[in-house]
């Protein structure tokens, strides 16, 4: 179980190096969360095969998380996988939370109207006082 899963533009490199630097706050301070890591594009389609499994495997690990932060990249307001997990999150009555990697990011359309709460990515100190 982790405390916090994250949606994340692997293919983008602000959003790589945020998942560099949770990883390298992470071993540095015992009090970080914990944290498991999704891709907002996986090698699979949405409605192709093997779609359904993979959306089983991400709604267990949505469940059993305290938190879903949306690393906001270049491309993530058109995937339909970070809707979904967006929406799932809302279904389970998670604390959502964004990350803007750029301020000329569009926000997906699932974050809209969910009341995320929008943080600094850059600032270990949010994540690691809960006080998100």
């Amino acid at each position: 179980m982790s405390d916090l899963f994250i949606s994340y533009q692997s293919a983008d490199p602000l959003a790589q190096s945020f998942q560099v630097q949770l990883h390298e706050w992470a071993a540095q301070n015992w009090a970080f969360p914990t944290v498991s890591f999704h891709e907002q594009v996986p090698p699979v389609k949405f409605q192709g095969r093997g779609a359904a499994a993979i959306r089983r495997q991400l709604r267990r690990e949505i469940r059993q998380t305290h938190q879903l932060l949306v690393v906001v990249s270049r491309e993530t307001w058109q995937s339909e996988w970070t809707d979904w997990e967006i929406a799932t999150a809302r279904q389970e009555d998670k604390r959502l939370l964004a990350a803007r990697m750029d301020s000329t990011n569009i926000s997906p359309l699932g974050l809209v109207d969910a009341q995320a709460v929008w943080i600094d990515p850059f600032d270990p100190a949010v994540l690691i006082q809960g006080g998100i």
